[in-house]
């Protein structure tokens, strides 16, 4: 076992042992996680819209038939002043989602590669984007397209025309943490912040390049994307975890079991947060969770903003 991550994991391994149960949670919803043999058996569905966020090169050698490309690299809001930031504004994504047939009424069923865990947090944080911006009928393929060919299922590489759609966006800002949201729930303690970056870039043990400073926000929760899937193990599809499996980690890492508790979840740049607010609303139906979009590299990078490092958020000073 990597030495670095050897705490995180005696921490999950403490808390069940220490006796917590699980139960399925019931607010979960099942919907918006999707398996291959539904998706093939609802091809030809009415509103059915199939986004594929790979590259648009991944696209055209063989995609799932009918799907539309928006690659994930798209999703950027490209501004020069904020480049932390993953969340598109309400026009971009309005003119978007249109222009491929995304109407108010479609069930949109969003895929990734699905090879590994950072494979999934591209189509989950385009379902994570989707949602905040106020599209009630949005499903993940679980496993993505790794999954779908493992299967043998078919594919093709024509690329449909579809009738511009109708989907206008409303952005729910309850659902995208900003700098101000984080520094004043900081100062009052009136969220919980979860940290979903590798262990060793929590302790302060390492960094992305482009991070300013090592660590975390204080008090965090650390429960690194790694663990929400089972991926990339002999080329096998990222799937995301069971609700069974989550809820115990849930617990382990010290999530309360209020599902109406104040949750802001973060990453570095915000993508792989989205698998963490994923997780949390859809899989164990907690209901006011939001994602800090500018994230550590935002926060880090404003140097009068307090950080730990060598030490886990969870443990009590």
């Amino acid at each position: 076992m990597n030495r670095r991550l050897s705490g995180f994991f005696m921490y999950i391994l403490l808390a069940v042992v220490a006796g917590f149960t699980v139960s399925t949670p019931s607010a979960a919803n099942a919907d918006s996680l999707v398996t291959t043999d539904w998706l093939a058996k609802n091809l030809d569905a009415k509103g059915l819209v199939i986004l594929d966020v790979r590259t648009e090169s991944n696209y055209g050698v063989g995609h799932i038939p009918g799907a539309v490309n928006l690659p994930y690299d798209q999703w950027d809001p490209k501004n020069e002043e904020r480049k932390c930031n993953l969340m598109p504004t309400a026009a971009q994504m309005t003119e978007i989602l249109k222009k491929l047939g995304v109407n108010a009424s479609s069930h949109v069923v969003i895929y990734d590669h699905g090879n590994s865990t950072s494979d999934a947090t591209k189509g989950i944080s385009a379902f994570w984007i989707m949602d905040s911006m106020g599209h009630k009928n949005i499903s993940y393929l679980n496993g993505g397209f790794t999954k779908w060919t493992f299967e043998g299922k078919i594919i093709d590489n024509k690329v449909p025309t579809p009738v511009p759609g109708d989907f206008v966006v409303s952005l729910n800002d309850a659902k995208v943490a900003s700098l101000e949201e984080v520094t004043s729930n900081l100062k009052n303690k009136t969220a919980i912040f979860l940290d979903v970056r590798d262990s060793d870039q929590h302790f302060g043990f390492q960094k992305r390049h482009d991070v300013n400073r090592f660590g975390h926000i204080p008090g965090s929760l650390t429960w690194p994307a790694d663990f929400m899937t089972h991926a990339g193990i002999n080329r096998a599809p990222a799937y995301v975890l069971s609700a069974d499996e989550l809820a115990i980690m849930a617990k382990g890492v010290g999530l309360p079991s209020d599902k109406s508790s104040n949750i802001i979840v973060y990453c570095n740049s915000s993508q792989f947060a989205g698998l963490g607010f994923f997780v949390l609303q859809e899989m164990l139906g907690y209901d006011n969770v939001s994602v800090y979009d500018g994230s550590i590299l935002e926060y880090a990078g404003i140097e009068d903003l307090p950080m730990d490092n060598f030490s886990w958020g969870f443990v009590t000073k």
